[in-house]
């Protein structure tokens, strides 16, 4: 399958070459198949630092128009590996359950999409944290969030162009899948690992992330999937939890 690897990345150029892009040429993966989605301004910042070897595209401002604007830029039915800029490794659990680092990624996505394709679900989550504890040796179909920083998908550009939350991206797209397949595939026994919110740069600055701005986008996404959802409160934050349904394990 002519699948192609999407990394949005703004304002780190820098942190995209030692991180995610050397993991990239770590499994050997063809530059050509890599493909940067950066904002007006900064292409030419980009070309020079990584001397044009990857496929840099002007994308839009903002992590989830530039989500959308990935959709629109490949055929529908793609499959695309997403990958944010700061992705150092990616792990699986072993059978003492401690971390090993994947050794072919390439094994991994056509193994994956293979399984997409077998089990008729459009996109596939990893475990969201490196956390060998509560990870499991199995792939679950049920309602499960999954993390936008790696996920892989067939390109469904009427799911992906029709973002209305910026916070709560990773959860409307898990659970936008999940409707329309009736599934959405998670590996539980596989994780990446990465820096989130901790390194400058990125496209959360050119985002309003205001506890305020939370609370807002939260219940809003309450009240418009509340058979699926709950609302979850922590100490000075809330967030929202998906309500897992009964579903097929594989073990």
């Amino acid at each position: 399958m002519n699948w192609v690897i999407a990394i949005p990345s703004y304002n780190r150029v820098s942190i995209l070459k030692e991180r995610t892009l050397t993991m990239l040429e770590s499994y050997n993966i063809d530059k050509r198949k890599i493909f940067i989605f950066v904002v007006g301004g900064q292409q030419l910042e980009y070309s020079k630092n990584l001397h044009n070897d990857y496929n840099i595209v002007i994308g839009k401002k903002g992590i989830s128009n530039q989500r959308a604007f990935i959709s629109e830029y490949f055929d529908e039915d793609r499959p695309i590996i997403s990958l944010d800029d700061d992705v150092k490794n990616l792990y699986e659990i072993n059978k003492l359950k401690k971390l090993k680092k994947i050794t072919c990624l390439k094994c991994l996505i056509y193994e994956t999409m293979y399984d997409m394709k077998s089990n008729k679900v459009n996109m596939c989550g990893f475990y969201p944290v490196p956390n060998p504890f509560f990870m499991k040796h199995n792939t679950s179909f049920n309602l499960k969030f999954c993390i936008g920083q790696f996920r892989i998908f067939f390109n469904k550009k009427s799911i992906e162009t029709s973002r209305e939350y910026i916070l709560l991206e990773d959860y409307e797209m898990s659970l936008k899948y999940y409707l329309h397949d009736g599934r959405i595939m998670r590996y539980n026994n596989i994780c990446m690992s990465a820096d989130y919110n901790k390194l400058a740069g990125g496209l959360k600055e050119t985002t309003d992330r205001s506890y305020e701005r939370k609370i807002q986008e939260v219940e809003a996404f309450y009240i418009q999937y509340s058979d699926y959802c709950f609302i979850k409160e922590k100490k000075n934050d809330i967030d929202i939890g998906l309500k897992e349904s009964k579903s097929t394990i594989w073990t």
